[in-house]
């Protein structure tokens, strides 16, 4: 997908950051595929389509002179890649019912050869988080990349805190053997929102 370009008069900039739409794709594509690639549990073209549609949201943003001024944009494309990848996964996801509470569980099946490109650690990352379920993945990714509260994730998700802290405690109970490489791969930021 290619970018549109802003026109001569638009100001692809934020008041408070000097870069613009082209800085930040170069520096922040690669990360925000690998985050949406392991939020989506391993699903390739769909964490780049999420990236892309990230920075798609990014560049109208930047167009909306009349709003106030993002400070963070980095900040703001995580947050953004995050719901987009989430949406893309409920939309694509193949369900079955397990157990009482009739809790729909996606059926992730990895995609090996279009893995091939990427590190090894990248695959295990992958391997863990595909143990997550729906509901864990989409808490840990929105806490611990998008940063948004707990409270908020819980309100959003319809669930409890109490609940949605449990899934969070357990993504990272299931994650703690590969939290250096979560690091390493730049899925998270080392202390990134805090967690770990």
């Amino acid at each position: 997908m290619s970018l549109p370009e802003p026109g001569e008069d638009d100001d692809p900039r934020s008041s408070d950051d000097s870069k613009t739409l082209e800085d930040l794709f170069r520096e922040w594509y690669p990360r925000l595929v690998a985050q949406a690639l392991v939020i989506s549990g391993g699903r390739l073209a769909l964490a780049q389509d999420a990236a892309q549609e990230s920075f798609l949201q990014c560049w109208r943003r930047m167009q909306q002179t009349h709003l106030v001024a993002v400070t963070n944009w980095p900040a703001w494309l995580r947050t953004t890649l995050v719901h987009e990848v989430l949406r893309l996964v409920k939309i694509n996801a193949r369900t079955e019912v397990v157990g009482d509470e009739a809790y729909a569980r996606t059926a992730v099946e990895f995609d090996w050869a279009a893995l091939v490109d990427l590190k090894d650690a990248y695959r295990k990352v992958c391997e863990y988080v595909a143990t997550l379920s729906d509901r864990q993945r989409e808490v840990i990714a929105r806490c611990t990349i998008a940063g948004e509260p707990l409270g908020t994730v819980a309100a959003e998700m319809g669930i409890t805190e109490g609940t949605a802290r449990a899934h969070l405690y357990r993504a990272r109970q299931a994650l703690r053997p590969i939290w250096v490489e979560l690091i390493e791969t730049g899925v998270i930021g080392e202390g990134e929102r805090g967690q770990k």
